[in-house]
């Protein structure tokens, strides 16, 4: 077998990792007093991010006790109809600041003090920082109650441990979180990706049929399946990869807990040749700011195409997440006759391993197809312009992750609409910064002008990408490839009012609630006033709702509810109903 010289490198540089004993286990309690089973944990891969915390389940219910995880004073609180929804930030004394987040209400005086702010504002959504020292609480103490609040997908407290210093969240399980998990994670199947257009693999089944062929661009899938031991994985039907080049790998594999079927995030993943690591990666601790090369971490387009959560084991040049260590970006060059053992050794945070082995084969494969240029070729290092016929496309530097043939074309005006159809490039292929697009207007009315938007075509939907008209053009950004039209959005929210009508008798309820929707734009802004003053209405938009709660400042008589509701694009609503209290 060929020796490779780049692995003489590492025999000098040996791959280093973080030690999970670092960190106290036994400074933070658990945040709730039911047994934890988590639907979601740390580092486990969401749509362009990864997940910062741990999601706790509740049962499906909301209102449990959430405790302070230890002492430690208030230095947020954050309230919004989307994200978080009620969030509250608590910084301890060892250096760490604990999250809880989509909270039903916060404990007093915690609550009325928001609520006082809210008020001051004017505004549901807040955002709070309190006077150091205002608000302590002893590790234990009941500081707010769970819920479903925010982008929540059900009722669950999401629990984080971040540093304070750099607000980087942290891996929660390493402090002790008393979590059962004896259960290995799984692999489903790895990807041969082709680094190169001279370079070719192939994988082969054990009678030799070709199961799959992988060169640039067009990567192999090769199932894996359970060896004879716990946690060990071989590829199924006796596979054999075969490559002629620059070849890296990627890998389809989730982890599990005791009792659960949730499919959650790995801690590491290392990939070996020859007993010689070449890819290393490792979920210790997150950067908000780098969140979205997430998608620079996995396979977009097997994510988008086929819902599978494939992590490259290799760098794309415009990952800059600071996870990994690598040889060669995770690329291995192989030539005929070569003879390369493969290894996969997955862990998760509580230690438990799987694994899979393999063999690369070098071979003499057939070239590759000279590849024929038919779009514009776009590079992460440089910002680039798309021009023409009536539309422009303006690409800033690092938007892209990698080169990208752009491929672009045209179609007729869809009905109801105000442009071409301009189809750009493919949605299956990642932007990490907003792209801007302009597109010419067709026979766009002058009254219609300030009603205009930039709307991407999903299937016989229309999905706004906001935007102004200027000069003929409509101007939009969008992080988002795909089918970019001109629309106008004439159509003001809807709003239903669900337990109130005029002259509505409203003594024995604890609430006025309204269902809002807006197809297009979507909701801008609202207010609510109640005999002409400010009152507070909370906004659910995953719910669609609009709600008071009466909390006393509305005495018994007579009174008047008057709702404004905007919105992206200037379309108002009004409500107006007489009601007894």
């Amino acid at each position: 077998m060929r020796v490779f010289g780049f692995f003489l490198t590492l025999l000098l540089l040996p791959f280093s990792q973080s030690d999970p004993g670092d960190y106290p286990r036994d400074y933070f309690r658990s945040p709730l007093g039911i047994p934890l089973s988590l639907s979601g944990n740390f580092a486990e891969m969401r749509s362009n991010h990864f997940h910062t915390g741990l999601d706790i389940r509740t049962n499906a219910q909301t209102g449990y006790r959430v405790y302070s995880a230890a002492e430690g004073t208030v230095v947020r609180v954050a309230v919004a109809g989307g994200g978080y929804g009620n969030a509250l930030y608590v910084q301890h004394p060892n250096g760490y600041t604990t999250v809880y987040a989509h909270l039903e209400r916060f404990e007093e005086p915690l609550a009325s003090y928001v609520k006082e702010m809210q008020y001051s504002q004017r505004s549901f959504a807040v955002n709070l920082f309190p006077e150091a020292g205002r608000f302590r609480f002893a590790k234990g103490d009941v500081i707010a109650y769970s819920g479903n609040s925010g982008s929540s997908g059900g009722p669950h407290l999401h629990f984080e441990i971040r540093d304070t210093a750099t607000s980087e969240p942290l891996n929660p399980l390493f402090f002790g979180m008393p979590v059962d998990d004896t259960t290995r994670p799984r692999i489903f199947r790895i990807k041969v990706y082709v680094n190169d257009p001279t370079s070719m693999a192939a994988v082969l089944s054990s009678r030799g049929d070709t199961l799959a062929t992988a060169r640039q661009g067009r990567p192999a899938t090769v199932e894996a399946e359970a060896g004879t031991n716990p946690g060990e994985y071989r590829l199924a039907r006796g596979a054999r990869i075969l490559a002629d080049g620059s070849v890296g790998f990627g890998i389809h594999a989730q982890d599990y807990h005791d009792r659960s079927q949730s499919r959650l995030g790995l801690y590491t993943i290392r990939l070996t040749a020859d007993q010689l690591p070449i890819f290393r990666s490792e979920m210790e601790r997150l950067n908000f700011s780098r969140q979205r090369y997430l998608n620079a971490h996995v396979d977009y387009r097997e994510r988008l195409v086929n819902r599978r959560w494939v992590q490259r084991s290799h760098l794309l040049p415009g990952n800059a997440l600071p996870l990994y260590q690598t040889e060669r970006n995770g690329f291995l060059t192989v030539r005929p006759g070569d003879r390369v053992p493969m290894r996969y050794d997955l862990s998760d945070a509580a230690g438990n391993t799987a694994s899979l082995e393999f063999e690369l084969l070098g071979a003499a494969l057939p070239s590759p197809p000279v590849p024929r240029r038919e779009g514009y070729l776009v590079s992460p290092d440089h910002a680039e312009s798309l021009v023409m016929p009536g539309i422009i496309v303006r690409i800033p530097r690092k938007a892209l992750y990698e080169d990208v043939e752009l491929m672009y074309s045209s179609a007729e005006r869809p009905r109801g609409t105000y442009s071409r159809r301009h189809n750009i490039h493919s949605a299956t292929t990642p932007l990490h910064q907003s792209i801007t697009v302009s597109v010419e207007a067709d026979d766009l009315p002058v009254r219609l002008r300030p009603k205009a938007l930039l709307a991407r075509i999903s299937g016989s939907n229309l999905i706004s990408s906001g935007g102004e008209y200027e000069n003929g053009y409509v101007t939009g950004r969008t992080r988002t490839f795909g089918s970019y039209v001109v629309a106008v959005d004439t159509i003001p929210p809807a709003v239903k009012p669900l337990n109130i009508s005029d002259g509505a008798d409203m003594r024995n309820r604890s609430s006025i609630r309204f269902n809002v929707r807006d197809e297009r734009s979507g909701i801008l802004r609202y207010e609510g006033r109640i005999d002409g003053d400010w009152i507070l209405f909370e906004h659910d938009p995953k719910r669609s709702l609009i709600q008071h709660t009466f909390d006393g400042k509305i005495g018994p008589g007579q009174h008047e509810v008057n709702l404004r509701v905007e919105d992206g694009k200037g379309n108002v609503t009004r409500y107006r109903a007489k009601f007894t209290r």
